[in-house]
């Protein structure tokens, strides 16, 4: 049995043949018969925290996250500045709170959702 390890993970497969994919690979090596496997060695990408641009908040505690989810929207006949303040604070970044002054009231009630008018 030929032994590879993939050296990012600490992945080991057993192959009956030589592995061409394997053998290709720079995070993979071929173990010789005994060889205890080495230290895993982080390849960078793995190591990164992941998380997506403007979706994950920084700042806000999970309290806080609860309870902008419990609010509900102004209704559709609000104000401008009134849908521009709860997209204030739903907005997840910097970036998103600066771009609030820069839609239309429809792509607020559109970006932000709306509650029936009654």
């Amino acid at each position: 049995m030929i032994r590879y390890r993939n050296e990012n993970n600490g992945e080991v497969v057993e192959r009956e043949k030589p592995d061409a994919r394997l053998d290709f690979l720079t995070n993979w090596e071929r173990l010789e018969d005994g060889e205890t496997p080495g230290p895993v060695k982080p390849d960078g990408v793995l190591s990164r925290p992941q998380v997506s641009p403007g979706v994950a908040e920084q700042d806000a505690t999970d309290e806080e996250l609860e309870e902008r989810e419990a609010d509900e929207p102004p209704a559709r006949s609000a104000s401008k500045a009134e849908w521009q303040e709860y997209a204030r604070e739903r907005a997840v970044s910097d970036e998103e709170r600066a771009e609030v002054d820069t839609l239309t009231k429809e792509l607020l009630v559109a970006k932000y959702g709306t509650v029936a008018d009654g």
